[in-house]
């Protein structure tokens, strides 16, 4: 059964609680303004549980005013504002989020970039189409209207707790504190960076994919806030007319078509553009200039908090330890990793590239830094044009690019020894390692993402 009150029932038991939370919460490190982090809470699991489990079903549940967190979007754009939840509403918000994806799971079909990618070059390789729009949305998750998203929740919802729970979770303020709570309540918009978010944003944008799918001799598609239509060059305007139409009538704005630095445009397939971070000339798929240059300014980085570490550090125990870090975050960063049972990092996110020239380029650059930083020596980085065929091999087998699933207690032992020190490990039990390697590595994963941010 997929219905709402079914699921609600099921995911907001207590045992369900409990598991969801050991399954998809423990990992965290990260702790909201209550300031309440994972070893406290877990000293009050059972407490915690029994909190959400009664006031989630008697409609008195409240979240805490989520963390904010400021990513920056470039020098010219004001910062994306992420919203962090504490651990008790990241649990509860979970199990929210699963109940929205299996009351909506025939409304709404989640597709990662690349498929999108490899449909989209398909579709120009077949020669039906000769034009593009390309549309993407001013403020997509800011500009959310919640009477309108609550009035398509209610279409498959009609249990109060949920609604009401849902309603709490999207007007619960974002700030850096505590502090005058009522000064932040949301009135518009989903916060980002909850576990509903995504599901909620899609659940809103379904009527409208529904309405462009529904157009003859067409393709259309859509990631988060950025549309690509493929279409016949005479169809444009009126094919750019009907979205912007539609996503009005949803309370949104689009960037201006085809205005100086817009992010929205349209034109013929002849012509290059681009979309999700990735290049289309003609029938070259490529990856965007910045894209390239947000990948390797990030080896940048990692060279330079190298170098200044490596000056402060207090003996040669310190300084051997520092490169073997540098050298395997360099290595990571290049070919990526299995974590999770997912594909991350940049080189998976452009597995659809057909641009082999890019990628000798990207590690050229890599080895001029290196030689620029006098390591050469010292260290051999993965090449990224091998690590791109090695993608497309068996990963359970490849020993090229890491797998951190298959990895036994011994492995994550001694990756944990280069980061803490072997004394810091000493005594510490197999579920004890465990844990710290999955913190550990959920970080790094987090520092590999960065790569992939703002590449509409």
């Amino acid at each position: 059964m997929s219905s709402a009150a079914y699921q609600f029932n099921r995911l907001f038991s207590y045992k369900n609680l409990q598991a969801t939370y050991h399954t998809k919460i423990s990992k965290s490190s990260v702790v909201g303004n209550d300031r309440i982090n994972k070893k406290a809470f877990e000293s009050r699991l059972e407490e915690n549980i029994e909190v959400i489990y009664k006031k989630v079903k008697n409609q008195k549940y409240e979240f805490t005013t989520y963390k904010q967190k400021l990513i920056s979007k470039g020098a010219l754009s004001k910062p994306r504002v992420i919203s962090i939840p504490t651990l008790r509403d990241r649990l509860t918000l979970r199990c929210l989020c699963d109940l929205l994806q299996k009351t909506f799971q025939d409304d709404v079909k989640l597709e990662i970039p690349q498929i999108k990618i490899f449909n989209i070059q398909k579709d120009i390789e077949s020669g039906l189409f000769d034009g593009y729009i390309k549309i993407d949305i001013s403020a997509f998750y800011p500009s959310i209207d919640h009477i309108l998203l609550m009035k398509i929740l209610r279409k498959k919802i009609r249990k109060k707790e949920i609604l009401s729970l849902i309603e709490k979770a999207i007007k619960n303020g974002t700030s850096s504190t505590l502090k005058k709570k009522e000064l932040y309540i949301n009135d518009i918009g989903v916060p980002q960076g909850l576990s509903i978010s995504n599901i909620l944003a899609e659940i809103y944008f379904s009527d409208i994919d529904k309405k462009m799918k529904a157009i003859d001799n067409i393709e259309y598609y859509r990631y988060v806030d950025d549309i690509l239509i493929l279409c016949k060059v005479d169809q444009i305007n009126s094919i750019a007319d009907k979205i912007i139409f539609e996503t009005k009538e949803h309370k949104l704005d689009v960037h201006p078509l085809n205005e100086n630095d817009s992010k929205s445009s349209h034109g013929s397939l002849s012509e290059q553009f681009g979309f999700l971070g990735y290049e289309f000339n003609n029938y070259k798929t490529s990856v965007r200039l910045a894209s390239k240059e947000r990948f390797e300014s990030s080896i940048v980085k990692l060279l330079t908090t190298y170098k200044y570490r490596q000056e402060r550090a207090k003996n040669n125990l310190q300084r051997t330890r520092l490169l073997k870090i540098l050298e395997w975050r360099i290595n990571l960063r290049i070919t990526g990793c299995i974590f999770e049972s997912e594909r991350r990092g940049w080189l998976f996110y452009f597995s659809q590239i057909n641009d082999l020239e890019v990628l000798h380029k990207i590690d050229s650059t890599i080895l001029k830094l290196i030689d620029r930083f006098l390591l050469t020596t010292r260290i051999k980085p993965k090449s990224i044009v091998k690590a791109f065929f090695e993608s497309k091999s068996n990963l359970q087998k490849n020993k090229y690019i890491v797998n951190f699933d298959n990895m036994n207690t011994i492995q994550k032992r001694k990756i944990l020894e280069v980061y803490l020190g072997e004394e810091r490990l000493n005594g510490k039990s197999d579920s004890e390692i465990d844990r710290l390697f999955g913190m550990k590595i959920s970080k790094v994963i987090k520092e590999l993402e960065e790569d992939l941010q703002n590449l509409s």
